[in-house]
């Protein structure tokens, strides 16, 4: 009997982009086989929605093999059991089925499934279906091997041999057959077909307001992509979507829609960061179960309230936002992040609930359910990963904030419905005069808080803290960040050796800034700042409004941490006050030069918030030097003895440098930690301004920056940067009257170059 290759489907329900189908079919007869685990079947995060799309999509996925001439074959069993018996029935020369990173279940069954081939010499071969990647100890190079894997080609739809005589196959089993109780929920199509429709879909028409759009619940159901239960029951593969993203995202930019690249950028971030919280399950599966952070062990067990559980998984918490989310996430499946991060949230810090069985109960939920990210998730809105800020949402704010005039809420929660803004977000304030004449009874027809909105999370935050001053904490946040932190580590580190600056000291520990001072007229609780709340800083001029998006990025807040905290235990440049002069000097409607610099001079006194600028009585440096030189030869403008360039930022040129700190003696200390993603966001606010800017790039590094720069009407100048070590490069090239030049030819007023003497 020929050996065939059996090709097992799991969470990979399609024959697109499928590589464990497509290097199967290259050795022969393929069998594809799917099995029907009862493991699987009654584990606690499973239910009848789930089984409902499955069975969509196994319908479509057996309809796909047997036009490809090799029928699905499906059986039911633990796994071991039917691979033994179908080894009985054809001679299995080899296994196939993508990686998968599942839950304990399906990890503890996939190690007997090896063992079962070893024992046999069954080759079991595993290609990967995404950007995880197993048996890592660190994080460092992740990224761009994330980057290498996904950007490969899709692989096409393989031609496939079937078996001769294929084995019996039981077919699509219903609900009844297989004793999972039927789903009432209303949920999508399944299957390959129905995903790349949804694709499509989001990326013609849906997604162009997905980067505003995406965080209201009255917005996000046809704004946000939808295409999570896809990605999960794998009918279209994450490459797929990626590239046909990036395609999108091409088109967006060639015809300068802004708006488009806005959403498509911010949707692509979210595709890597996808199997960025994947990877934290792989690395670590015991994080399904347990703390990530074990300083945390045992900080809420002690203090369950089944009461508290059992009002927030019915969506009678007596918060109209928390309870109308719960009730549509138990209707149709669904919720954008935002209301999940709230829900979880609210369970964690307000009810101190521990993750666990609530995350067990949204798992039986979520259509989409991915493990990685669901208990990735449940830990990070719980606090117990440790390398990330919490998040302690107010729900009466989000409320009013998400859904201002009470639309979503009256939809979900009926007992409300007459129930005008603002009390919509706080019924338990209506005079007990106007509830009756509302015909509400609230603690009968609605209930009560099920507890105070603020001291709660007052103290979630203040056990949370305790935990963080321990010495167990900050030896498990290094370990936590070591195996699981987001960073280019490997890069910085790199770049510093080329460059032959010693290693950065390690950090002593993982402590969290000083929290802002609380608004007066917040509801919002002075514990951590959030992403949902207002952005951390309030930049000068109209940039607050024109980098909103960016300062309000949980990644923004995170940089700003790290920079409080480096000034705890070293000395910073520029000072705090000075960070934002650039800013602060030249307006986003004013500017019209920039010139950018890497990062500030890293000696005592030197740098004020300005690229290549000095304070007055401090040296002029070598680089400014040559600039100076440059600017007499060009355009006859006498330097002056001073370094300080603010008449040039006071006049349109945005002195601009990439990195705005650094700490002292140690150029180039503060890359890599999220002031390149801050101050591109500026970059390309300029290059959205319909006037014409002038970018101005001096060297290697500035010059990168190029490709950010892609509407016609700007101009860029380029050349060597005016360093000491590269000024060949620079000398002679005339940058100043050029830009000159290019503004006159748009019809804008040249740049008074002149300094005060």
């Amino acid at each position: 009997m020929q050996p065939v290759a059996v090709v097992w489907f799991k969470k990979d329900l399609r024959v697109s982009d499928h590589a464990a189908l497509s290097r199967a079919a290259e050795r022969g007869p393929v069998l594809p086989l799917y099995i029907y685990e009862p493991e699987q079947l009654g584990h606690e995060e499973f239910a009848g929605h789930h089984l409902t799309y499955l069975n969509e999509c196994l319908h479509d996925l057996s309809a796909r093999l047997a036009r490809l001439g090799a029928p699905l074959v499906i059986r039911y069993g633990e796994a071991v059991e039917v691979l033994e018996a179908l080894s009985r029935e054809v001679t299995v020369g080899s296994l196939w089925a993508h990686q998968e990173t599942g839950n304990g279940v399906s990890f503890a069954r996939d190690l007997r499934v090896h063992a079962w081939a070893r024992a046999r010499g069954i080759p079991f071969y595993e290609p990967p279906q995404q950007g995880v990647i197993r048996r890592m100890v660190n994080r460092d190079g992740w990224a761009d091997a994330w980057e290498e894997r996904m950007s490969a080609p899709p692989l096409p739809v393989p031609a496939l041999r079937g078996v001769a005589g294929t084995p019996a196959s039981l077919g699509v089993l219903d609900h009844a057959a297989l004793r999972v109780p039927l789903g009432r929920r209303v949920i999508p199509q399944g299957g390959e077909a129905a995903a790349h429709d949804i694709l499509e879909s989001f990326l013609q028409r849906r997604g162009r307001d997905y980067m505003w759009a995406m965080s209201s619940p009255l917005t996000a159901e046809d704004a946000c992509s939808r295409l999570s239960a896809p990605l999960a029951f794998g009918t279209v593969s994450a490459r797929t979507v990626l590239l046909a993203t990036r395609q999108a995202l091409a088109r967006a930019v060639a015809e300068q829609d802004a708006q488009w690249e806005r959403s498509l950028r911010s949707f692509e971030s979210r595709l890597h960061w996808r199997d960025h919280f994947i990877q934290r399950l792989e690395s670590e599966p015991r994080m399904e179960f347990e703390n990530l952070n074990r300083a945390y062990d045992g900080l809420r067990e002690p203090h369950w309230n089944e009461e508290y559980f059992q009002r927030w998984q019915e969506g009678q918490t007596g918060y109209p936002l928390i309870d109308a989310t719960m009730r549509m996430l138990r209707a149709t499946g669904w919720l954008n992040f935002r209301m999940r991060a709230m829900l979880v949230s609210f369970a964690a810090q307000h009810l101190w609930l521990h993750w666990r069985r609530p995350g067990l109960f949204l798992a039986r939920q979520w259509l989409d359910n991915e493990p990685g990210i669901h208990w990735s998730q449940m830990q990070m809105q719980s606090g117990t990963v440790g390398i990330n800020r919490s998040r302690i949402y107010s729900p009466t704010r989000q409320a009013r904030e998400q859904d201002p005039d009470g639309e979503f809420i009256r939809r979900w929660v009926p007992e409300l419905a007459g129930v005008p803004a603002p009390h919509i977000w706080r019924p338990w304030e209506l005079p007990p005069l106007a509830a009756r004449g509302l015909g509400l009874r609230l603690g009968r027809d609605y209930p009560y808080p099920v507890v105070d909105e603020h001291a709660p999370a007052r103290e979630a935050h203040r056990r949370l803290q305790a935990v963080r001053d321990t010495p167990l904490f900050a030896a498990e946040a290094r370990r936590v960040y070591a195996l699981h932190g987001s960073r280019k580590k490997a890069v910085i580190r790199a770049e510093r050796e080329k460059k032959g600056l010693p290693p950065r000291p390690e950090r002593p520990s993982a402590r969290r800034s000083p929290l802002p001072r609380r608004h007066p007229m917040s509801d919002q609780p002075n514990l951590f700042d959030t992403a949902d709340t207002q952005p951390p800083v309030q930049l000068p001029h109209d940039w607050g409004a024109v980098l909103h998006d960016e300062i309000s990025r949980p990644s923004f807040r995170r940089l700003l941490e790290f920079v409080e905290e480096q000034r705890r235990t070293a000395t910073v440049y520029p000072p705090p006050e000075d960070v934002f002069t650039a800013l602060r000097l030249t307006s986003y409607q004013d500017a019209k030069v920039l010139i950018l610099g890497q990062d500030p001079y890293h000696g005592a006194g030197q740098a004020h918030g300005l690229a290549f600028s000095v304070r007055r009585g401090v040296r002029v440096p070598p680089s400014l030097r040559n600039i100076y030189q440059e600017l007499k030869e060009d355009v006859g403008v006498t330097p002056p003895r001073h370094g300080n360039l603010e008449a040039w930022a006071e006049r349109g040129v945005l002195l601009l440098n990439a990195v705005l700190t650094v700490r002292e003696g140690e150029p180039n200390s503060h890359a890599g930690q999220g002031w390149e993603d801050f101050t591109d966001a500026v970059i390309r606010a300029l290059n959205a301004k319909e006037q014409r800017v002038v970018f101005v790039l001096w060297g290697a590094y500035a010059r990168k920056k190029k490709k950010l720069v892609t509407a016609p009407q700007h101009v860029v100048i380029e050349s060597g940067h005016p360093s000491p070590l590269s000024v060949r490069h620079f000398a002679g090239t005339r940058p100043f009257s050029a830009v000159n030049r290019a503004l006159q030819e748009a019809g804008e007023e040249a740049v008074d170059w002149s300094l005060p003497q």
